[in-house]
């Protein structure tokens, strides 16, 4: 079965809709001093990209997946994101409790070896 020019034209923009994003993503996330290096890197990418959309190189459409398949696919990301857990933005909570505002040698000392260091 032969694609339509439509489907081509729709999956070249819905390649270049996500490389235009991760390229985005990717220059945006780079350091202010290397930006424009990461900018350039990003249009000769896409124009690659674009290159090989346009001259035949994507792969052919492929076939139709089962519903087990999509499972087995669900299944993976659970898995794979499992261990990730949610993201905590405070860090792992300290299992001794809060910190002592006056230190283990009480208020006034400054070398943490108490009031007979002195």
């Amino acid at each position: 079965m032969a694609a339509s020019s439509q489907d081509r034209t729709a999956r070249v923009a819905g390649a270049l809709g996500g490389a235009l994003l991760l390229a985005a993503v990717g220059v945006l996330l780079t350091s202010g001093s290397r930006r424009g290096l990461a900018a350039a890197m990003a249009v000769l990418g896409l124009a690659a990209g674009l290159a090989a959309a346009y001259t035949g190189l994507l792969p052919s459409r492929r076939r139709r997946r089962s519903a087990v398949e999509h499972l087995n696919d669900a299944a993976f990301v659970v898995v794979v994101a499992g261990p990730a857990g949610p993201a905590d933005p405070a860090g792992p909570a300290d299992p001794a409790g809060p910190a002592d505002p006056a230190g283990p040698a009480g208020p006034g000392s400054s070398s943490g070896r108490g009031p007979a260091a002195r």
